[in-house]
């Protein structure tokens, strides 16, 4: 019972965190990377209003047989590819966004896009 307690008390916490930065007007910034393994091609979309607008802008940047790769709000994405796998992991800068991408993704990858809304 206690322990059902401090995780409510967590989320209304982090819900008032929040509310709190919406009303001291920090935007809420999406960005989306698409990427082709094929052919390699990308695009990303940073500063978007809504998610579905980053993922729209993003699939029109990178042209045909691309992928939406990964979504974020508020931080960095990176894209690590080799040929025979695609990773990808945000953090709140390029460099931990690209080092996390590139462990997931294993040896012999290769950074291959990155992209940084700028409220992070």
């Amino acid at each position: 019972m206690q322990r059902i307690t401090v995780v409510g008390l967590l989320v209304a916490f982090a819900l008032s965190l929040d509310a709190a930065a919406a009303r001291q007007g920090k935007r809420q910034l999406w960005g989306a990377i698409a990427y082709s393994s094929k052919s390699g091609s990308y695009g990303y979309a940073v500063d978007r209003k809504t998610k579905r607008e980053a993922e729209s802008d993003a699939f029109r940047q990178c042209g045909s047989n691309c992928e939406l790769i990964r979504t974020f709000r508020d931080a960095c994405a990176a894209v690590a590819a080799k040929p025979t796998r695609t990773s990808s992991d945000t953090g709140a800068s390029r460099q931990i966004a690209e080092m996390k991408a590139l462990k997931k993704c294993g040896g012999d990858c290769a950074v291959k896009v990155w992209a940084c809304t700028s409220e992070k």
